[in-house]
C-alpha cells in the first residue's frame, strides 16, 4: 500500500464514522426524519467517492486476442530431470 492508498482507506473510515456521529446528533436534537437521511446521503458519498477513486481507474476491458498470453504455459515443453 502507499500512501495515497492509506489516506483513502483513513477518509473512508472517517467518513462512515462522521456519518454515524452526525445521524447520531441530529436525532438526539429531535430531528428524526433528517437524522434518517443522513445515513443514505453519508453512506452513499462515501461509496461514490470509494467508486471513484479506487474502482473507477481499474482496466477491466477485455485483454485483446492479439496479445500473447501471459498466464499460460511457455512456448518451450522441456522433459523434467529423471
Amino acid at each position: 500500500m502507499d500512501r495515497e492508498d492509506i489516506a483513502l482507506a483513513l477518509a473512508l473510515f472517517v467518513g462512515i464514522a462522521l456519518t454515524g456521529q452526525v445521524a447520531g446528533l441530529v436525532r438526539s436534537a429531535g430531528f428524526e426524519g433528517l437524522g434518517t437521511l443522513v445515513w443514505p446521503v453519508g453512506y452513499g458519498s462515501i461509496v461514490l467517492a470509494a467508486w471513484l477513486v479506487w474502482i473507477r481507474p481499474m482496466d477491466l476491458d477485455a485483454r485483446d486476442p492479439d496479445d500473447p498470453d501471459i498466464w499460460g504455459p511457455d512456448e518451450e515443453q522441456t522433459e523434467p530431470d529423471r
